[in-house]
């Protein structure tokens, strides 16, 4: 698959190849090892290009994807393969328009939540460059599938979860993007921290949270705002002095009307994920507990507690 000028049949038998290689039995979810994958990845552009023109490759997209996205141990990227997957041009207007014919919710789900991993990754490219990739209608209609998507394909998968988490927070730091998030999107926030913490969109948005609380106070449904607010209590011990003013003076505005009812439901998802860091917290070893892991763990639950505990003395238990 080296040489750029292969020929049709090259591709069939390249097709053949990766059939043949990552195509698993059903029941058996272990991928083979791809080491670096710029052939693969080669193979995904050139199929994606065809896909959007029409052709349907969709057996073919899904087994690269796999094989790019995930490994036979973890089901996680592995950081020789992520550091390719971004020096690849995916920004390509072929390779967009194939990717946005796969997130459409006619198809398979299983392909779909692999495109929402690959876009994970890809989030600084697509999300962060300096001209959109795609057309403000094209913005709208990806954003709109890329809900379905999420909703049928992160209920029951975490991972999916953590991927939408990051799609996310790139699409909120643009100001082309944000625009076109569509409503049933926003409530991903509640699982906010599942974000990469050292993710780059996920800090500038915390470091601009009053930027993102006025751009959300505009829109008309609401939602916006309360799940944006909510993640600003989740990660409050991250947030500069003048945000964390601001924050905890719409909390006391809010005790004292109809905005109960959102704060209880902060309490509630954060206490939630205090006892879900507990948990795994009592399910390491001592060995373990005094590596990065257990660390970040610790120090994560430390901040959570202090979140809640803040944020209770301001509703005053109602």
């Amino acid at each position: 698959m080296s040489p750029d000028n292969l020929t049709d049949q090259h591709w069939e038998a390249a097709r053949l190849a990766i059939h043949g290689a990552f195509q698993r039995p059903i029941g058996e979810s272990t991928i083979p090892w791809v080491g670096e994958p710029k052939e693969i990845l080669k193979f995904l552009d050139y199929h994606l290009g065809l896909q959007g023109a029409g052709e349907d490759h969709r057996s073919s997209i899904a087994l690269a994807l796999g094989a790019t996205i995930i490994t036979s141990h973890n089901n996680r990227p592995v950081p020789l393969i992520v550091a390719s997957i971004r020096k690849f041009d995916c920004a390509s207007p072929s390779f967009v328009r194939g990717m946005r014919s796969i997130v459409h919710p006619s198809g398979p789900s299983l392909l779909r939540s692999w495109a929402i991993g690959f876009i994970a990754i890809i989030s600084d490219q697509w999300f962060n460059s300096p001209a959109p990739v795609m057309e403000p209608e094209e913005m709208s209609e990806f954003c709109e599938h890329l809900a379905v998507s999420m909703i049928d394909c992160v209920v029951f998968r975490p991972v999916t979860m953590k991927r939408g988490v990051t799609i996310f927070f790139g699409m909120l730091r643009s100001t082309e993007w944000r625009s076109h998030i569509v409503t049933r999107s926003w409530s991903i926030l509640a699982h906010c921290t599942l974000a990469e913490e050292d993710q780059e969109s996920f800090r500038w948005c915390l470091q601009n949270a009053i930027e993102l609380l006025e751009f959300t106070r505009q829109l008309p449904d609401g939602e916006g705002l309360k799940w944006w607010y909510g993640t600003l209590w989740f990660h409050f011990d991250k947030l500069d002095p003048t945000a964390r003013s601001e924050v905890e003076r719409i909390a006391r505005d809010m005790s004292l009307g109809d905005g109960l009812s959102d704060l209880n439901l902060y309490l509630n998802l954060i206490d939630q994920e205090v006892a879900k860091t507990r948990r795994e917290m009592d399910g390491l070893t001592n060995d373990e507990g005094l590596t990065s892991v257990g660390i970040v763990l610790r120090a994560r639950f430390v901040a959570l507690e202090g979140n809640y505990r803040r944020l209770d003395r301001i509703t005053g238990g109602q």
